[in-house]
This record gives structure tokens, C-alpha cells and sequence, in this order.
């Protein structure tokens, strides 16, 4: 070995000795400083939530978990990790599917769990409106909503523990969207700790405000890389007085698509959702015991359960039952099974729900959140599945928000082998499938967000202008790059 090799070899492992060094002082003297200023109550356990996502792709091996329950402690560590230049990750329910609350560098991060803000400041029926802190679940303001005699209409699986700070982060979807939109549209303000420690004071119940720019639609669904939501003013609505629902089998895939339209225009916003289901995930569903027989005596390949709400008294069950004979005459449906009690109602919900869980006991190779436009998904289908095909021993289940465009279009061995599929194989199979979605205009993250799973992505395959907007925007807001460092983009890509 040469001297020259020697030296620069000897000059790397100091620089690194050093950088380990001042890393570690930096971590001792933060945590020093926080538990100097912040009551005891306030530091938590680096548990195994905090270790890894649910799907189990990302892992953190260190961190210091501070559970704050006032803003002020929020902007007091927010500072701090500021001025020492220490990452922070905001965790929520840690339901998220894209590894956005698990840190990937080599610092010891701050992990600024929000389970103890879980407040709700304020409910007001006449202006129809609830503002909550981030860490109450879903579920909570639900039921705070609930007990004012209105509803707040975000359905997700993950209610009773995913919070509505990581519901705003992610701009989470669900099943409602085609009536009420996005977390997005059902936010009014937003108080939020900024890099600087500053707090944004917006939490406006105003429906029209224009004055300066929207910071708080800037916020959703940034991931916490722009700062930490706090609390939120929300939308409440009325109860549905009227609700009828339905699963429908149909003779193909084209015909979900011809019967949302027809449905769209004979229903308009009475319909409060709009669900597929394929022939797969009633296979899945039996094989794991979460239903005792199939719904319908003559099984088709694909399904759906629509939902029709009113707040007025209207007998919706006889105009489903009209809509459902005029698409049966038009040769789109093939059979249909009605609710004609709360109990049966729940039943036909529980059966799309448990979806997700049967696909988990599958165990799939390959797992999507995609958004297609709508007239375009049995193109995507049919071309999809037939490249697919070609590397054999899979199974597609699709299923999902068909109203909305938003399936989960998920790949799972034949025999039970994902985990004799090679990486480079998933790889494949990604490409193929996000080729397909680029070619129609969709997008690979429709409702789980970027995080940390497709922010390579976004960087190659992004629009320029948005990435270079994105970074121009981090880079303004956060120079020191604490906010959630790696996730949605790299602070030096």
C-alpha cells in the first residue's frame, strides 16, 4: 500500500472521527438544554413505535422521543433543534404507509410525538366547524362531532388511532372523498410551529379569506418537512338523514366505469361513496375466515358498493333500487344485494374494510397507492396485468376509491412465495406499474403521501418545475434542514 493511500486513508478516519464527535456533542448538549427547560413528563421511551412503519421498510435505530402537550413546548423544542441543527420527526399515530415518521440519516433525531395534544379547543354549529389539536385521533373528533349532532366526514381504516395532525401532513383521502374531498378540502386553518420556532397563528373558521397567501394549503400534505401542525379548524356537516347503500356485481370493469356515470348524473352529490372490489378480495376474504360465504350466489370478476346520503328526509333506498334497474336494463349490472337495516348496512361496509387486512395476511410482493384518471383505468388494467402476466406466479387485487380514481393496486404470489421474489424482480414489477400510471397522467402517491418510498421517485420522474419549486420552497423556509429531513425530497438532490 502507497504512503499517499496511507494518509488519505489515516485524513478520512479522522474527518468522520471528528464529525462522529461533534455529532455526539451536539446530541449531548441538545438534550441537555431540553431537559434543562422542559418538564420530565415530556420525555418518552424510544420505543419500538418509533422504530418502524407498519410495512416495515424503514427502520430508525436512535432517537430522543419528547411527547410535548403545549405549543409552547412545541416551539421551545422546535428552537432548540434549530440552533443545533438537529433533525425533527413528527410522529403521529404512525400509521403512515411511506415511511414519512421514520428518520433515515445518521444524526440522532427528535422525535416529536403528539399523542398528548389532544384537545378540542373549540365547536361551533353555526358555523359548522371544530378545531382540534394534532394529536386527537380521527375517531375522538368523530365522536366530538358526533355528540353536537354532526359529522366530520374523513373515513379511514386507521381511525382510532391515526391523528388529524398526520390526516392534514398526509392530506389523507378515504373512502368520502367523492363527496366531501380531501383532508385539503375539509381544513379551514391551520396553527403550525415553523423551522424557526415562530408559530403560525391560523386557525381561521373564515370560508373566505384571501388576504396574503394560503400557508395552510402549503402545509397540508407537506409531511412536516415545512413545520409541525399543531391544530387544525375543521368542516363539520350535517348528519345524513337519508342513507342507502348497495353491492352491486357487474359484467366487467368498463361497466363500474359506465355506471359511476350514469349514477353521477342520476344521483349527482347524493352519492357519498363509491367503491371497487374485486373477485380476488372476496378469494382473500374467505380463505382467511373474514366472511363465512360469498355475498352473491353467482360470483363476477369485479364488484361495487355505492353509498347515497341526504341531509333531508328522502327515501333513498327506492331511487337506488330505480338506478339499479335502469343499469341493469342497460346490461351493466348483473346482480345487486340492498341494505335494509343499519345492521346489514355495517355488514356490506365490513366486507370492504377488511380488505387491507386480508391482504396483509396474504403478504403482497408488491403494494400500490395509485390515482388514475377515471376513464382511463380499465386501460390501465388490461395493459398492466398483461405485462405482469408475463413474469407468471402472480395475482393482482385491485380494489378502491373508483369514484375518486384512487385504487390499491396490489401484486401477491400465486403459492404463497413474496418472499422468493428477488428484489430486482419487485423492482420490475414497480417499473412496470409506474410507467403505466406515468403514460396515463396518474400519479404513484394518491392518498399515503410521498414520504420517504417515493421521493426518489418524485425527484427523477417529477415535474422539473415542481421539484426545483418544492426545494426552492424547503430551502427558504428551512435552510438548516431540520423539518423531517429525506422526506418527500432530499435537501441537497
Amino acid at each position: 500500500m502507497s504512503f499517499m493511500l496511507i494518509c488519505v486513508q489515516t485524513a478520512e478516519a479522522m474527518y468522520h472521527s471528528r464529525f462522529s464527535l461533534t455529532v455526539d456533542n451536539e446530541n449531548n448538549q441538545i438534550e441537555t438544554e431540553l431537559r434543562s427547560q422542559l418538564r420530565p413528563e415530556v420525555f418518552q421511551d424510544f420505543t419500538a413505535r418509533y422504530k418502524s412503519e407498519p410495512r416495515g421498510l424503514f427502520h430508525c435505530s436512535n432517537g430522543l422521543v419528547l411527547a410535548p402537550s403545549l405549543v409552547d413546548e412545541v416551539t421551545l423544542i422546535v428552537k432548540l433543534c434549530n440552533h443545533f441543527k438537529v433533525p425533527i420527526i413528527p410522529f403521529g399515530g404512525g400509521t403512515g404507509l411511506v415511511g414519512g415518521q421514520i428518520y433515515q440519516g445518521d444524526r440522532k433525531p427528535v422525535i416529536v410525538s403528539f399523542h398528548k395534544m389532544t384537545k378540542i379547543r373549540q365547536v361551533c354549529g353555526i358555523e359548522n366547524i371544530i378545531t382540534a389539536e394534532a394529536g386527537c385521533t380521527l375517531e375522538l373528533l368523530q365522536t366530538e362531532a358526533a355528540n353536537n349532532n354532526r359529522v366530520f366526514p374523513l373515513s379511514i381504516v386507521s381511525k382510532g388511532s391515526c391523528q388529524i395532525g398526520g390526516n392534514l401532513a398526509t392530506n389523507a383521502g378515504g373512502i368520502h372523498v367523492i363527496r366531501y374531498g380531501n383532508m385539503r378540502d375539509l381544513c379551514l386553518g391551520i396553527e403550525a410551529v415553523l423551522p424557526t420556532g415562530k408559530v403560525l397563528n391560523g386557525l381561521s373558521t373564515l370560508r373566505k379569506n384571501n388576504l396574503g397567501l394560503d400557508l395552510k394549503s402549503l402545509l397540508i400534505g407537506s409531511e412536516g418537512i415545512l413545520g409541525l401542525i399543531t391544530a387544525a379548524t375543521l368542516k363539520l356537516f350535517h348528519k345524513n338523514r337519508s342513507i342507502s347503500i348497495a353491492m352491486l356485481g357487474l359484467n366487467g370493469l368498463p361497466e363500474a366505469i359506465r355506471l359511476l356515470e350514469l349514477f353521477q348524473n342520476h344521483f349527482g352529490q347524493w352519492i357519498s361513496a363509491f367503491e371497487l372490489i374485486s373477485q380476488t378480495s372476496f378469494d382473500f376474504l374467505l380463505a382467511d375466515g373474514f366472511i363465512d360465504r360469498h355475498p352473491f350466489k353467482k360470483p363476477t370478476k369485479w364488484y361495487v358498493l355505492v353509498e347515497l346520503g341526504t341531509e333531508s328526509e328522502i327515501n333513498l333506498d327506492d331511487k337506488l333500487i330505480n338506478g339499479v334497474a335502469l343499469a341493469q336494463d342497460q346490461g351493466i349490472i348483473v346482480d345487486g344485494i340492498f341494505a335494509n337495516s343499519e345492521k346489514q348496512r355495517i355488514n356490506l361496509w365490513r366486507i370492504r374494510e377488511n380488505i387491507p387486512e386480508a391482504n396483509r395476511h396474504k403478504g403482497s410482493v408488491v403494494s400500490n397507492d395509485i390515482s388514475i384518471p377515471i376513464a382511463s383505468i380499465p386501460e390501465f388494467m388490461t395493459r398492466t396485468n398483461r405485462q405482469l402476466d408475463q413474469i407468471g406466479g402472480l395475482i393482482i387485487n385491485c380494489f378502491g376509491h373508483l369514484g375518486d380514481g384512487n385504487l390499491h393496486y396490489n401484486v401477491f404470489a400465486k403459492e404463497q412465495q413474496s418472499a422468493h421474489y428477488s428484489e430486482r424482480t419487485k423492482v420490475k414489477i414497480r417499473t412496470i406499474i409506474n410507467d403505466n400510471v406515468d403514460s396515463l397522467s396518474g400519479s404513484i402517491a394518491a392518498e399515503h403521501g410521498t414520504g420517504r418510498l417515493h421521493s426518489s421517485y418524485l425527484h427523477s420522474h417529477g415535474d422539473r418545475a415542481m421539484v426545483e419549486s418544492i426545494r426552492t420552497i424547503k430551502a427558504g423556509l428551512d435552510p438548516n434542514n431540520i423539518m423531517n429531513p429525506g422526506a418527500i425530497i432530499s435537501f441537497n438532490d
